[in-house]
């Protein structure tokens, strides 16, 4: 895999002794989105943050290539200075990007003066165009509030707003709309499908929420105990999944058709991936006895579509309508 602004090889990393997500590899292009999915403890999260040079994550082995630059042969204040200058993240909880006692507009001079974007001749009505973006409206109030006295929601989009003001070249989104209502969440994704179309920035976003990654990912990439068990374009991970967990998640999701969603019993492996042997063998109703032998390995199903097993690729695989891959069912 070479080539692109973003190239991540064969990389290994956890929090401690043993990695949480092991031997991932992938490659975008200039203004590509990759959708993660997968259940929770998969280890989505952690490869955000990896990416990102978090100091709490240790980095085992592996490759990581901004346009370039080989990030893991870097020291860690080098690393982490490349990526807060090139690489932005939204977390799932406000709280983890917010001094709750301090106001937005303190909070949003400090941070654009540490990128070097401050300009306070223009700073409000900046704010005020990356408030509308995100359906904030209110912006005057909201500015001078501190984030402690704002809704869960609200803290959200603000965080969003930030990230659109920095104006970073990758933008990490680890469940952007999980705290949002649906209107809210489909204006959100459309405003990072336009930084896509208008301004090309490549996005990795991690979600739960397969109509979401249908509606703005080029591509999908489907996480298990720490594994890429599939890789591949939008539509033929949603339409033609072959790894039988990939089967399990969509089968998961209720159609628009009236379909029932179908549980997947039991939960993935908290000890992350294994050496050996397939992590979903213990859940999977196509396992057979060589799964727990068989190594990790990725095998080309056709152009741009990977995946770790192709058991599920034989008979027909629900999938998410093509509906919930329209403008307005996010």
């Amino acid at each position: 895999m070479n080539g692109g602004i973003l190239t991540v090889s064969h990389l290994s990393v956890g929090y401690g002794e043993r990695p949480a997500a092991a031997d991932v590899s992938f490659s975008l292009q200039r203004g590509e989105i990759l959708c993660l999915v997968g259940e929770s403890g998969c280890g989505k999260s952690t490869l955000l943050k990896a990416l990102l040079a978090a100091p709490e994550i240790r980095l085992f082995s592996g490759s990581i290539n901004l346009e370039g630059t080989e990030l893991s042969a870097l020291s860690e204040k080098d690393r982490r200075r490349i990526c807060c200058e090139r690489m932005g993240i939204v977390f799932q909880t406000p709280e983890a990007t917010f001094n709750p006692i301090r106001s937005y507009r303190r909070q949003f001079a400090e941070t654009l003066k540490s990128h070097g974007r401050y300009d306070a001749a223009a700073f409000d009505k900046q704010v005020e165009e990356a408030f509308l973006k995100v359906e904030l409206t209110d912006w005057r109030r909201v500015l001078a509030e501190c984030p402690y006295a704002l809704s869960g929601g609200m803290n959200q989009r603000a965080a969003l707003a930030l990230a659109l003001l920095l104006g970073q070249e990758i933008l990490l989104c680890d469940e952007p709309t999980s705290a949002l209502d649906a209107t809210i969440q489909l204006q959100v994704a459309k405003e990072l499908k336009r930084l896509r179309d208008r301004k090309r920035v490549t996005q990795i976003l991690v979600t739960h929420n397969l109509a979401l990654a249908g509606f703005l990912a080029d591509r999908i990439g489907v996480m298990y105990a720490g594994r890429l068990v599939e890789l591949g374009r939008s539509s033929d991970i949603l339409q033609h999944p072959v790894h039988p967990y990939t089967r399990s998640l969509i089968a998961a999701v209720p159609g628009l058709d009236g379909r029932m969603p179908i549980g997947l019993p039991g939960s993935p492996p908290m000890y992350g991936p294994s050496e050996r042997g397939c992590e979903f063998r213990d859940r999977c109703p196509l396992a057979e006895s060589g799964c727990a032998h068989r190594a990790y390995a990725p095998e080309r199903i056709e152009e741009g579509h990977a995946a770790s097993c192709s058991r599920g690729a034989a008979g027909a695989a629900p999938s998410i309508p093509a509906a919930g891959r329209e403008e307005g069912t996010v």
